[in-house]
């Protein structure tokens, strides 16, 4: 079962330094200290995924007290009660209380200073119908400045491996869109007029196919942004949201894209409330928000890095190149044979639990193609093969192709003549293949991640 974890924008202040626990299968314990004025002091006991239980703690520690989540069996936080506002001289905004509520309906203490229950400050809530809070994530200096959290949301259907959404931030009004997660990002295009972001267009990837989805309203100017593919993704997005002059809407109004290679790209008029869409170790796959005649507000999905390395491809310059990109790994090979060599191969990939047919390169012949199929649990490891001239193509031409995997080797496809490569490394298994073709196949090469089987 995959799942999704949702992230809630933090409340409070912006004084302190940014901390994020990340998510965990849950929070045994809750410690908080307080004094006249705010809370001073948060310490958190979670649960991992294995069992081991794992502390982190922020701010200043004074006597705290202790709330214990997991009285019951299966016990857990459902939701999280709070307030803040400003103290000491300078007015900075701090957390003033919490109060934590489970899913067998108890309820904390109100921490915090309180007098007859009532609280100061601003309150808030963070609750999901329900969800378990499985992680925290905020701001502490002296004191503890802001706090957002983790839900969990279970899925029966990919994304395969865990996703993360976070909340979208800026304006309350306008239509709600979500693209959902997709592989990639490959390309954005950002309009914009004298005040506001008016426009996003994104070109995802899936399963080695583009898609283009658009919001808000062309006009003005429009810039664009292309990573690249597959070798760089955004890391983070900056953003900000006002209410410009003249516009009933707080509406989205500059935003900033960092990305894997260190390139900054920056859109619009750096104006408004900042928000920041990142998590830590982790790439862009999609985006959300809500749009009228602007972007009124912005959300993001975000996947575990994949740490794929693409290997060059062997063999001949002929042909226009191919690339089917990257996948969880591969489950079905067809190659056809000409007179003198392959003329065409196309791949069967899984990506989570999706078998997903790439697109075929080189040109089929009468004699068809012949088929290798993994079992489960098989995966490819290397790539042996041949190239050579042969008559009537100008430039070298793959000869022979042969599978390896962690069970077996294929028989070879083709003649065993001209110049011997290998592609794979060891410790890795090979999850794409990309190369040139054009009535035969050129070259080939591969694309690999760490096997962490």
């Amino acid at each position: 079962m995959a799942n999704v974890y949702r992230k809630l924008a933090t409340r409070g202040g912006e004084g302190g330094s940014q901390w994020d626990d990340d998510v965990y299968e849950g929070v045994r314990k809750v410690y908080v200290g307080q004094d006249l004025t705010r809370i001073t002091y948060i310490k958190f006991d979670y649960v991992k995924f294995d069992g081991e239980v794992v502390t982190r703690e922020y701010g200043t520690s004074q006597n705290p007290q202790e709330f214990v989540v997991t009285q019951h069996p299966d016990e857990h936080i459902i939701a999280v009660e709070g307030s803040y506002n400003k103290v000491g001289l300078i007015g900075t905004e701090v957390i003033t209380s919490l109060v934590f509520k489970t899913s067998k309906g108890r309820k904390s203490p109100t921490f915090g200073p309180n007098l007859l229950g009532l609280v100061n400050g601003t309150k808030f809530e963070f609750e999901d119908h329900g969800k378990k809070v499985v992680g925290f994530h905020g701001r502490a200096g002296d004191a503890l400045d802001a706090i957002g959290v983790y839900f969990v949301v279970p899925s029966l259907t990919p994304p395969l491996p865990p996703i993360y959404k976070l909340d979208a931030q800026g304006g309350t009004e306008g239509r709600v869109w979500n693209d959902g997660s997709f592989d990639a990002v490959k390309r954005l295009r950002i309009g914009q007029d004298d005040h506001r972001i008016t426009y996003l267009e994104f070109e995802y990837v899936k399963g080695g196919k583009s898609e283009k989805l658009h919001h808000g309203v062309k006009g003005g100017t429009t810039n664009e942004f292309v990573l690249d593919f597959p070798d760089e993704y955004i890391k983070s997005v900056e953003a900000t949201y006002d209410k410009p002059n003249l516009f009933q809407s707080t509406v989205i109004t500059s935003l900033t894209i960092k990305t894997s290679k260190g390139r900054t790209s920056s859109f619009g008029y750096t104006k408004g409330k900042k928000f920041v869409l990142e998590q830590k170790d982790r790439r862009l796959v999609g985006f959300h928000g809500r749009q009228g005649e602007a972007i009124d507000a912005l959300g993001a999905y975000f996947a575990p890095l994949i740490l794929a390395k693409k290997l060059p491809s062997v063999g001949g310059n002929g042909g226009a190149a191919w690339d089917d990109g990257v996948y969880d790994g591969v489950r079905k090979i067809y190659v056809g044979q000409g007179n003198d060599g392959v003329s065409f191969v196309k791949f069967e990939y899984t990506k989570g639990t999706d078998l997903v047919s790439g697109d075929g390169h080189g040109k089929a012949t009468i004699l068809g193609a012949e088929e290798f199929v993994l079992e489960d649990g098989e995966y490819l490891t290397a790539l042996v093969g041949y190239y050579d001239k042969i008559f009537g193509v100008d430039e070298p031409a793959i000869i022979s192709l042969q599978f390896k995997t962690n069970k077996r080797e294929s028989s070879p496809f083709g003649m065993d003549a001209g110049e011997k490569f290998t592609l794979g490394e060891n410790g890795h298994k090979i999850i794409g293949f990309h190369g040139k073709a054009s009535d035969v196949i050129h070259s080939v090469g591969v694309t690999i991640v760490p096997i962490t089987e």
